[in-house]
């Protein structure tokens, strides 16, 4: 039998007059080794249980099945065997699934219970009627295999994201293996929840700020099913989780009504004056309440739910172009983030080393990148005062029918309601390049339009919309990618003006170190015989996600004379891209830009891409170059003339940005250029630094006297002397 997994300490007082007694409402989990089969779909489910010509493994629930050795396509069938003690009259049995990739069907005890579509999503069966003492439970999932060329990558009608076609998958974004690797499974965990007479199914928590920041009002709303109609009393209390402070709860008399198979919601609404608001890290302390959603009856407790949420407001200042958060402004400094390709593998202290390492590089918000991450993810997330941008998963190119259209909305429904209670969670975003938005597709694709998924972006906008407490974003345009220096332009356009407030891309790939490059290509592979794209010794580098072409190509990156070389070459080039393009975009905080996110923090696989982190969490030297360039203090490094001769002057500027909500005075800022260990500059200036400010304080002209590289090292330091920040940038000098 498995073990009997109590709510919490609080049902048993609550619901038992006697300690002899058995909680009112328990979990049984599920958890562990099941069995699977990838043979032919059996018929029907008594035939894939006795059939004996089926062959059934071993395999883990919760995980993705190719994380746990099985490399597969399409469907697979999962039974377990579980018991339950006999349920009384009034109980209810519910199979609560927390996460299945891709498509559902149940049956217990060869009875047929539900089906359910989507990988990301909680969902819940009523089992009451098939439930037995002892329960045979049969699962077939479906990840499904998209056509090549009629449906994927173009066409897809699977809602995965991120998880089924991306550069940074196995195979990569448009090659025939961009499939590979399927991310199918149970790959959260499962387990039966017990109760009496109703069943809470979900919980989620809105604040209203018409009273103000002072005065928030939290709209309650919960998802239920009853086995038959009663009055009951509906309870919520909200109570302090991670600091000291005062309790609220609400109580009101309610009628449930509806069946077991269909969920009814109930509403409540719970004044909260003089709230401790959740802020991000460096700005407040993100204080987290816990919430308790209890039904009861003359009989006792019916059920309950936890959840956990915090209080804050963000909004877009349309006057003044930038973000608000708790009515203060805050530019956003970000990255994107995928995990893994199989999320079942990340855990809560995996996330939680990832969120460290971006917080240790000043970034203080992170785009959850064409997916819907583990529920883990966002909990740390909340716990650590990370802020969130969240995509749909929707990338490129889908289905162009209304059907799928109405799916998605459907879909990006359910991300709204799971994700709600989740304070680091301010951006809802749509579809990332959509096709109508991407004519670069018009050269890769014949049947391309204009007008594709327009209908499908608009859609899921307007679910989104419906969102009143978070900014929504429509869809990710191709506007804001800033990809100069890697698929058009050069490295050096991103000193010129930004035409939008919005950067959420913007980076250069970079090899990891030798250790683990040496772990992604074989020994064999590590040298192709020339730097030539079409070489096919880079046939391997592709599928892990490197791009030749552009490397040699448009970033004219060097591989050397050999592979540390190489390595040095396109970890400098990535960490100047970085540094030139976060410092230009910082100089133009607010005119126009309000939120800058780099691509991308890590490598997701054993793979070559984007990312400052590689798989094994290695950082790369555009690690600490992004770390530099997003200090909230920075001595922010001008390129102002960009072509160096010996003998002739050119400018280099000074600025000084602070984007934290303190002033400081009479801070002092020094600078040194250094060439050939001699100064050719040096200075200090006394200045004021105003609280979220940034403004150019000087001009430095230099002569440089050889053709030396030059350094030009900057610091500033508080009244006291203390260091608040330090940057440096290197000058090449050269002819045109």
């Amino acid at each position: 039998m498995k073990n009997w997994l109590l709510l919490t300490p609080l049902l048993i007082c609550a619901c038992a007059q006697q300690s002899t007694l058995p909680p009112q409402a328990w979990d049984i989990s599920l958890d562990g080794t099941w069995q699977f089969t990838d043979a032919n779909a059996p018929n029907n489910a008594t035939s894939a249980v006795t059939d004996l010509t089926q062959t059934w493994r071993n395999i883990k629930v919760p995980a993705n099945w190719y994380s746990e050795g099985v490399d597969h396509q399409g469907a697979l069938w999962y039974r377990t065997t579980f018991s339950v003690p006999p349920l009384a009259a009034d109980q209810m049995a519910t199979l609560i699934f927390d996460g299945v990739d891709y498509q559902t069907d149940a049956w217990l005890n060869t009875q047929y219970v539900g089906r359910h579509q989507g990988y990301f999503q909680r969902f819940q069966f009523d089992i009451t009627d098939s439930l037995h003492t002892r329960n045979q439970l049969l699962v077939k999932v479906d990840s499904p295999f998209e056509a090549l060329g009629k449906t994927w990558p173009l066409h897809k009608q699977v809602i995965k994201g991120v998880l089924s076609q991306h550069d940074t998958r196995p195979g990569g974004a448009w090659s025939p293996q961009g499939q590979d690797a399927n991310s199918g499974g149970i790959w959260q965990p499962v387990a039966v929840h017990i109760s009496r007479g109703a069943a809470i199914d979900m919980i989620t928590a809105l604040p209203n700020w018409q009273m103000g920041l002072d005065n928030p009002n939290l709209h309650i709303r919960l998802s239920y099913r009853v086995n038959r109609p009663r009055t009951a009393t509906l309870t919520v209390r909200l109570i302090p989780d991670n600091f000291k402070g005062k309790s609220y709860a609400v109580t009101k008399s309610v009628v449930l009504d509806g069946t077991s198979q269909t969920p009814m919601s109930l509403s409540a609404e719970l004044p909260m004056p003089q709230a401790k608001l959740w802020w991000p890290r460096g700005e407040g302390a993100p204080n987290m309440y816990r919430i308790e959603a209890t039904l009861s009856d003359n009989g006792g407790m019916l059920d309950q739910r936890i959840s956990y949420t915090g209080l804050r407001q963000i909004r877009w200042d349309t006057q003044n172009t930038r973000w608000q958060l708790n009515g203060r402004s805050i530019f956003l400094r970000g990255t994107n983030y995928i995990g893994s390709p199989w999320l079942g593998t990340m855990t809560g202290n995996l996330y939680r080393r990832d969120l460290l390492m971006m917080r240790n590089a000043n970034i203080n918000a992170v785009r959850v990148h064409g997916h819907i991450a583990s529920p883990a993810f966002y909990e740390q997330a909340d716990a650590l005062g990370m802020l969130l941008w969240q995509d749909m998963p929707l990338q490129w190119g889908y289905d162009d029918s209304r059907a799928f259209a109405q799916e998605a909305a459907r879909q990006a429904g359910d991300m709204l309601q799971q994700l709600a209670n989740h304070p680091s969670v301010i951006v809802w975003a749509g579809q990332n390049e959509p096709p109508f938005d991407s004519p670069w597709m018009k050269q890769r694709f014949p049947d391309w339009t204009p007008s594709m998924n327009r209908a499908l972006a608009e859609s899921v906008a307007a679910v989104l919309s419906q969102d009143q407490t978070r900014i929504v974003h429509p869809w990710s345009s191709v506007n804001e990618h800033y990809w100069q220096g890697w698929y058009f332009g050069a490295a050096n356009d991103f000193l010129k003006p930004a035409k939008s407030q919005i950067i959420s891309e913007y980076g250069a790939q970079a090899l990891p170190n030798l250790d683990t490059l040496r772990t992604i290509i074989p020994p064999s592979h590590l040298w192709p015989a020339t730097s030539a794209p079409e070489d096919p010794g880079w046939e391997i580098w592709k599928y892990h996600n490197f791009q030749p072409e552009q490397a040699f190509g448009l970033a004219k990156i060097s591989r050397g004379n050999n592979i540390d070389e190489f390595i040095a070459n396109t970890q400098n080039y990535q960490a100047d891209v970085i540094q030139l393009a976060a410092e230009s975009y910082r100089r133009q905080r607010y005119q126009p830009v309000a939120a800058l996110f780099q691509f991308m923090f890590s490598e997701t696989w054993p793979s070559i891409n984007w990312a400052v982190v590689d798989y094994n969490r290695h950082p790369k030297k555009g690690y600490f170059a992004l770390q530099r360039a997003y200090q909230p203090i920075l001595p922010s490094i001008e390129p102002i003339t960009l072509d160096w001769l010996p003998g002739k002057t050119g400018t280099i500027g000074l600025w000084v940005i602070n984007d934290r909500w303190q002033n400081y005075e009479n801070v002092q800022l020094s600078w040194r250029l250094i060439q050939e260990a001699s100064e050719l500059s040096q200075g200090k200036m006394t200045l004021n630094l105003p609280a979220d400010s940034g403004r150019k304080v000087n001009e430095i002209k230099v002569t440089p006297h050889t053709r030396s590289p030059m350094l030009l090292v900057t610091e500033i330091h508080d009244s006291e002397g203390r260091l608040l920040s330090e940057n440096s940038r290197s000058f090449t000098v050269g002819a045109k």
